[in-house]
């Protein structure tokens, strides 16, 4: 429907009128219906003797929009165009501002004399106003009333609606003009020119010749011309919504138009236009040809819109591109201690330099691993942090120990490091919170030990380790090995090998599912217990460390705050989870949240980022605390003066480390062994020996000893040999050698390939020689161990399936085939993502964006086969998700998954049919040919599975799959970023959609909802799901469904519990684990539904049915046999085997 020039009109019918009414009408509203969709209303007024509407006011699904010229409100407050938000987008092209809204309503309006109007088909016969009924016949209904014909003036009269407090006077007549007939027949020319040859025979041209030559006789009076060409225009437009494409009729004379920078006018082109951002944004664009400014096809070179720089039309090739919100001009680069990367026309190229892997453990229970997967442990033994697996050149063990009221409370204790294969105590060197005293540098065999600062003791092995410890304010350690130990690491470090997947491979040759059944398996002693998972959250148990913990450790996530700087090579979000933890969890808050802190600034460091003056306002206690004598510093990156400089040569000035903070000597001063800054005439001198200082307390045996005057002072009784449980023996080591290894050697099945790392004899109960301990306080052959996989025990022989792979059990090691599996990546509820890698992110925006596609090619040449396109369909104010609607193209097919169906729009002359479409209980699986599985549970759930061949080959939200996930936040410029928001938003389909912007936390802004929701998504922790919790760590799957919970405020609450509970359960069928967690009063299914009365077919299974046999795939065979998805199925009687998709229900073949 339209309105245009000289208070032209056309219906949806067809039908041209001219009302020349000056009120405010209604143009089209949507009526005979329970709710109004949208109602929209304009106003004219005359300019210079011109038609103008200088008002359009749209009620969108309750959302008001006002249009006038040079502003749009947006239910009352002026907004900044591109807008969108609540399902409604505004924006502006060189010649139209063009609204659109989700439910089917598309509006143009050249901000002159004319509004083009598409409706979607649904809203036939449901609309009124001025471009009448919808109702597919002209005249009818809208001119004829109880069988009385209306005139046009009567029609549009009816229409008028008054604002509160004016009186519009109605227009009586309709002026006429005397007309010469002697008028030059300029519209028939122009009307039926060449450039309308298409058009003519598309959309009838008669009207629009009467219509022209109306307006050019009552011009001759008002001295107007530009009436005409408003109908030439609006006959265009008419052309291309018919799918035609009109040429330029305009000339230098008749109606001409100008365009800003070096554009062109052009009457017909793609309003998706190909900008540096998105190059492709037209191969893949859905609507009509518009008539607009656009860039000049250029002779050799394609030229696109550089909307970064917005300087108009330039060949694609001098794009500039943009990392970390700077801009590169082409052939410009940037350098990184890991990577250089070079703009190449909008594309950046990058070579990756060797970097040394660093591996750390913060809060003393989270541990990050050189491939940067991050996980926690609150461990209580002494566990193999990392050791060279191949050439065993060095081990460094980690202590572990419960240190407060709480099991989840754990500190890290001690940091062993050892040379020598681990059987003797010479070569070991141990670093504990009795160290951090002691400041002598100490050199042994290849291994200097120092301390750049009071915070820190550094360990430098000549080939290219490096441990690095802290003290103040707690006990954290970094390693950082040499690119050279690639794929020859094991330990609680992983493998470093690059692909974070296979981090917690264990020694039996397994992926654990788990971060604890992974971390048992690295004790070193058979005795310490093994330790389970915990899913309690210490902010809950406390308001005031909740408050607390969120005031100070909102500082890391703080884009205006002192770690801003850094946020675009670190990503701070596991540092703000982990700070979190230990803030709320400690019982010195403040020591715990200093340290996550402090984790941070060392991240940032390693990555050459010095995070200056970030004490100021927190943590600043330890900068006014150092001795006398010493002073605060943030950055030390040097060797520092001791007095044993003074005598011998300073070794550990050659040494590069990652600069430290802490307390150092001031200028002239010297460090003497107790730590104290003297001058260098106080200093002694030295030979040999270590003193022990004054104070110190030991641990031994039971007893506590103090360092009196230089005589171990002790207090208590020795502990008393223990009773040994047959069949084991105590073995004491007062009755030996000193060179014999007691208890802490005993192995068990779990420890059997371990070394022992003894440092000293203890006494204690062992197994009679040649048994050791199974793991339940017997003692059996070493042949006789069960193999360990999630914590279960199997036994030699037995099987497990792995992914799409069969393990078995021999020799207590798994030998598994070798099948490539298919990759999945999932998206469900509000934004959260999980890529084929297994990288999880949130990222809700508004756009449309490209989930995976294989067009990756560098040069983009290479011609990909498939790309899926998703959009969020948001509703609730805080703009949480309802449902997704999805795009899928295939060739020449695109399928389009919106309001629970499929439909398909093929845009080519291929006859063979690409896909296959079938329902699965509550999923909806399209398969390709070329090994895309699209599983969608019709509202915001959707898993995308591809096959192995595809590997590096993809790109998008979903990543690239090519088993490192570090590299998964490539952009569509191909650089590789920490920003989630940075990487969401390179890949929305329009360039001139918003960005999305940073996301509140839900349950912040909504805090009443928040104890509901933790309440309602416990499911996921309890008993229901204990089954899974070995195979599928839940804790990402509750927080996404407690944030999802407190987002849905206006309606869908329980849509969306029930959507992330359901995520997780699929996660579990996905390895093998089916969970029936649905019941009457959580999240129920109601199959009784489709049963017809009486009958009792369909049953609800939450784990799916193999393939079925369907009037669609009558074989019942499927090209991939999926997991199991949950829903409805029926249950076919014999007489109708056959399941009949369209009308749900089973049927005999001759009915399909």
């Amino acid at each position: 429907c339209s309105t245009w020039g000289n208070f032209h009109f056309k219906t949806f019918d067809g039908d041209i009128f001219t009302f020349p009414g000056l009120c405010n009408y209604v143009f089209a509203s949507h009526c005979n219906a329970p709710y109004e969709d949208f109602n929209i209303q304009i106003r004219r007024e005359v300019v210079a003797n011109a038609p103008t509407i200088n008002r359009i006011t749209m009620k969108l699904e309750g959302v008001v929009a006002e249009l006038t010229k040079g502003a749009v409100m947006v239910d009352g407050n002026r907004v900044q165009l591109p807008y969108s938000q609540s399902g409604i987008t505004i924006e502006k092209s060189s010649i139209y501002v063009k609204v659109g809204s989700k439910i089917g309503v598309v509006l143009l309006w050249n901000e002159k004399d004319s509004i083009l109007l598409e409706l979607n088909e649904k809203y036939a016969n449901q609309t009124c106003g001025l471009c009448g009924d919808f109702n597919g016949f002209p005249i009818y209904n809208e001119f004829v009333s109880n069988n009385v014909k209306m005139t046009a003036l009567q029609f549009g009269n009816m229409q008028k609606m008054d604002g509160p407090t004016e009186h519009c006077e109605d227009y009586t007549s309709i002026p006429t003009y005397n007309c010469s007939d002697n008028l030059d027949d300029i519209c028939e020319k122009t009307l039926t020119s060449a450039a309308f040859a298409e058009c003519n025979d598309l959309v009838d041209v008669q009207d629009y010749i009467k219509a022209c030559q109306d307006d050019l006789c009552r011009s001759a009076d008002s001295k107007n011309s530009s009436c005409i060409c408003d109908t030439f225009a609006e006959y265009s437009r008419q052309c291309a919504h018919a799918g035609g494409q009109p040429l330029d009729w305009r000339t230098s004379k008749l109606c001409p138009k100008k365009c800003p920078y070096n554009m062109q006018y052009q009457e017909c082109n793609s309003p998706c236009a190909d900008t540096c951002m998105n190059p492709e944004r037209s191969l893949f664009c859905e609507e009509h040809c518009i008539d607009g400014c656009f860039c000049p096809p250029g002779k050799y070179l394609r030229t696109v819109f550089d909307d970064i720089n917005n300087s108009g039309c330039i060949p694609q090739r001098e794009c500039s591109c943009i990392y970390n919100g700077k801009t590169y001009a082409t052939g410009t680069s940037f350098s990184e201690p890991c990577q250089t990367c070079t703009c190449n026309g909008g594309q950046w190229s990058c070579q990756d330099k060797s970097c040394p892997g660093i591996c750390s453990v913060v809060g003393g229970s989270h541990i990050s691993t050189y491939d940067k997967k991050n996980y926690d442990h609150h461990g209580d033994c002494t566990y193999v942090l990392s050791k060279d697996c191949k050439d065993e050149k060095f081990t460094i063990l980690a202590e572990l120990r419960k240190c407060g009221l709480t099991d989840t409370e754990t500190c890290l204790k001690s940091v062993t490091l050892n040379m020598n294969k681990g059987q003797t105590s010479r070569s070991c060197i141990s670093l504990s919170e009795k160290n951090s005293k002691v400041y002598k540098i100490e050199i042994r065999a290849n291994v200097t030990m120092f301390r750049p600062s009071s915070f820190f003791i550094i360990m430098d092995i000549s080939f290219g380790v490096q441990v690095e410890m802290q003290f103040t304010p707690m006990m954290q350690a970094f390693v950082r090995l040499d690119a050279s130990f690639k794929n020859q690491t094991c330990g609680l470090c992983g493998n470093f090998n690059n692909i974070q997947t296979d981090d917690f491979k264990v020694i039996s040759g397994i992926i654990e599912g788990t971060a604890s059944a992974f971390a048992n398996t690295w004790k070193t002693q058979a005795s310490c217990p093994n330790i389970q998972q915990n899913f309690e959250n210490p902010c809950a148990l406390s308001i005031d460390n909740e408050k607390y913990a969120q005031h100070w450790c909102g500082l890391l996530t703080d884009s205006t705050g002192p770690f801003a700087a850094c946020h675009y090579a670190v990503n701070p979000a596991v540092y703000h989870t982990n700070c979190m933890f230990d803030t709320c969890n400690c019982e010195n808050s403040e020591d715990c949240l200093c340290a996550a802190l402090s984790a941070y600034v060392r991240a940032c460091a390693a990555k050459g980022i010095q995070l200056q003056g970030w004490r100021t306002d927190v943590c600043s206690k330890y900068t006014t605390s150092c001795p006398k004598s010493l002073s605060y510093s943030y950055t030390i990156s040097s060797c520092q003066p001791t007095c044993r400089s003074l005598s011998e040569p300073d070794v550990t000035c050659s040494i590069k480390f990652v600069p430290v903070d802490g307390c150092t000597c001031i200028n002239g001063t010297y460090m003497d062994d107790s730590g104290k800054c003297v001058p260098a005439n106080k200093c002694p001198c030295y030979y040999r020996g270590s003193p022990i200082p004054f104070g110190e307390v030991v641990h031994e045996n039971g007893r506590v000893c103090t360092c009196v005057q230089g005589i171990l002072n002790c207090i208590g009784a020795p502990n008393p040999p223990p009773v040994c449980e047959s069949p084991m023996v105590y073995f004491d080591c007062k009755n030996n050698t000193a060179e014999t290894t007691g208890a802490e050697c005993q192995k068990s099945c779990q420890t059997l390939d371990m070394q022992c790392y003894s440092s000293q004899c203890t006494s204690g109960c062992v197994c009679p020689d040649g048994l050791v301990l199974d793991g339940n306080g017997g003692c059996i052959p070493e042949e006789e161990c069960p193999c360990i996989h999630n914590e279960a025990m199997y036994q030699p022989g037995e099987k497990i399936n792995f992914d799409c792979n069969t393990c078995v059990c021999k020799n207590r090691k798994w030998e598994c085939t070798k099948n490539q599996c298919l990759g999945t990546c999932a998206v469900y509820g509000d934004g959260h993502y999980n890529t084929f890698d297994d990288k999880r992110f949130s990222f809700n925006g508004n756009c449309e964006y490209t989930l995976v596609q294989d067009h990756c090619g560098k040069s983009g040449t290479v011609n990909g086969t498939f790309r899926v396109v998703t959009e969020n369909i948001p509703c609730g104010n805080t703009g949480t998700t309802c449902s997704k609607s999805i795009k899928v193209f295939l060739e020449s097919y695109e399928l389009i998954l919106g309001e629970e169906r499929v439909s398909v729009v093929k845009r080519g002359q291929n006859d063979e049919v690409p896909y296959t479409v079938r329902y699965m209980g509550m999923y909806l699986v399209v398969e390709t040919k070329s090994g895309l599985i699209l599983m969608w549970d019709k509202k915001t759930s959707m898993f995308i599975k591809l096959s192995p061949g595809f590997k590096g080959q993809v790109c998008g939200l979903c990543g690239n799959y090519d088993g490192n996930s570090i590299n998964d936040f490539t952009t569509r410029s191909q650089s590789v970023v920490q920003n989630v928001l940075e990487f969401g938003n390179s890949w929305k389909v329009s360039s001139t959609c918003p960005d999305a912007a940073s996301v509140k936390d839900p349950c912040s802004t909504n805090p009443y909802r928040k104890s509901w929701s933790e309440k309602q998504c416990s499911i996921i922790n309890s008993n229901v799901f204990a089954a899974c919790h070995s195979q599928v760590e839940p804790a990402k799957y509750y927080q996404a469904c407690v944030t999802d919970a407190c987002a849905c405020d206006t309606g869908g609450d329980c849509d969306c519990f029930c959507t992330a509970v359901a995520a997780y359960a699929q996660a579990c069928s996905e390895v093998g684990v089916c969970v029936a967690w649905r019941s009457p009063t959580i999240c129920p299914l109601f199959c009784d539904y489709y049963n017809q009365q009486g009958e009792c077919e369909w049953h609800y299974k939450p784990c799916g049915a193999s393939c079925m046999k369907t009037c669609k795939n009558p074989s019942g065979k499927c090209l991939n046999d999926l997991p199991g998805l949950e829903g409805c199925y029926p249950n076919c009687p014999p007489d109708k085997p056959y399941f009949h998709e369209d009308q749900m229900k089973c049927v005999s073949l001759c009915d399909c």
